[in-house]
């Protein structure tokens, strides 16, 4: 009897061990995804990122007004400012489905739907991880309520994978955007963009808008946001173990 006892007991720690682990490594995923496309979706839906690159890649100079009775382009601030203004503002409109999609050719508009169709994908996983790391963490509070130490030591524990996770993922695609940035950004269009509509002639409308210094500069910027979250998570975590360790300690001399 005493040895059915025991295995039975033994089954139930394994079971334990099982659900513990499945739980670290759903949040610590969920983590993970909240850091990379928290940092992304910010960046996404910033006007202010946008007005910066335009006077910084020198956008402004570039559109030009027309004066259809001479049929000559003139270069006027206000208007150039006021267009760019505008135009973003229908962008971002269009990415958060509130606004049809103006001032762009047909092509230029296909690509657009292909991209608002990422993002909002991209949207959904985000959110989905952030309703998912709520409800675990409820889930893990009321599952440990009498085991308070085991509850912080799941959540150390994810937090500290989430944040060495994504510290190494930002790392590498760092180095790869310093050094091999046309290469990346070729690789991730046709991984993402595989119909092959995302070439334009550099007179085109969106490729003025949005020059390749534009996504050097969102992405380094989408590295500098995601780094700097991922190392509050790891700090968080590293006090969290490194309390847990001497709470631990304290026991032991007990």
């Amino acid at each position: 009897m005493l040895h059915k006892n025991n295995d039975k007991k033994d089954n139930i720690q394994k079971s334990d061990k099982v659900i513990n682990n499945t739980i670290i490594i759903t949040l610590s995923i969920c983590l993970f995804t909240i850091i990379i496309f928290g940092s992304l979706n910010f960046m996404i839906f910033n006007k202010d990122f946008y007005y910066r690159e335009y006077s910084k890649n020198g956008i402004y100079a570039q559109l030009t007004q027309s004066d259809n009775s001479s049929n000559t382009y003139t270069y006027n601030r206000t208007y150039a400012v006021s267009t760019a203004q505008n135009i973003t503002e229908n962008v971002i409109k269009f990415f958060r489905n509130t606004q049809d999609l103006k001032y762009f050719s047909d092509d230029e508009k296909s690509h657009m739907q292909d991209v608002k169709k990422l993002i909002r994908t991209m949207q959904f996983i985000y959110y989905g991880a952030a309703i998912l790391t709520i409800l675990l963490f409820f889930y893990c509070y009321r599952r440990f309520k009498e085991d308070k130490l085991h509850f912080i030591k799941i959540l150390a524990r994810s937090l500290l994978y989430s944040s060495i996770a994504a510290i190494t993922f930002l790392l590498i695609l760092f180095l790869l955007s310093v050094f091999y940035f046309e290469l990346t950004f070729t690789v991730f269009h046709m991984i993402f963009f595989p119909q092959g509509n995302w070439m334009f002639s550099s007179t085109s409308l969106l490729i003025t808008m949005f020059p390749e210094q534009f996504f050097f500069d969102i992405t380094l910027r989408i590295f500098i946001y995601a780094i700097f979250q991922a190392l509050i998570f790891f700090g968080i975590g590293y006090w969290m173990h490194k309390q847990l360790k001497i709470v631990e300690k304290h026991h032991a001399f007990r």
